[in-house]
């Protein structure tokens, strides 16, 4: 995002590029899947950085704006991982939302991430 932008988000982030280090693909990027909650269609994003409440995405030439309900789903290394979200923001082609489900797996995954992942990344002497 710009740099001349404050920083407006208090959650810690985990950006896609963290995500590839710490073991999840060798993949360019980490796609995301958006579509309306009635699923008349579907586009293909790019995440940027989640955290336990939601998520940043790159996608092109949408029309979403704040407050839309989206639902999302990727693959976060193995493990499926799919919530509908509120939109909370848009600039320009990058999205922030905030993850609506709570369901069991979905937390599992994301404090797994936030901890013994993250943690033995930085943990290791040379990453």
């Amino acid at each position: 995002m710009n740099a001349t932008i404050q920083e407006r988000r208090s959650s810690a982030r985990i950006p896609a590029d963290t995500l590839h280090q710490i073991s999840l693909d060798d993949g360019a990027s980490i796609d995301v899947k958006v579509a309306p909650p009635e699923g008349t269609y579907e586009q293909t994003a790019s995440l940027r950085d989640i955290h336990s409440s939601g998520m940043c995405f790159l996608l092109t030439e949408h029309i979403l704006k704040e407050d839309d309900i989206i639902h999302i789903n990727t693959m976060l290394g193995d493990f499926a991982f799919e919530s509908d979200a509120i939109v909370r923001w848009t600039m320009g082609s990058y999205v922030g939302v905030e993850f609506l489900d709570s369901r069991a797996r979905n937390a599992a995954l994301l404090a797994e991430l936030y901890t013994e992942k993250l943690l033995r990344y930085l943990d290791e002497p040379e990453h």
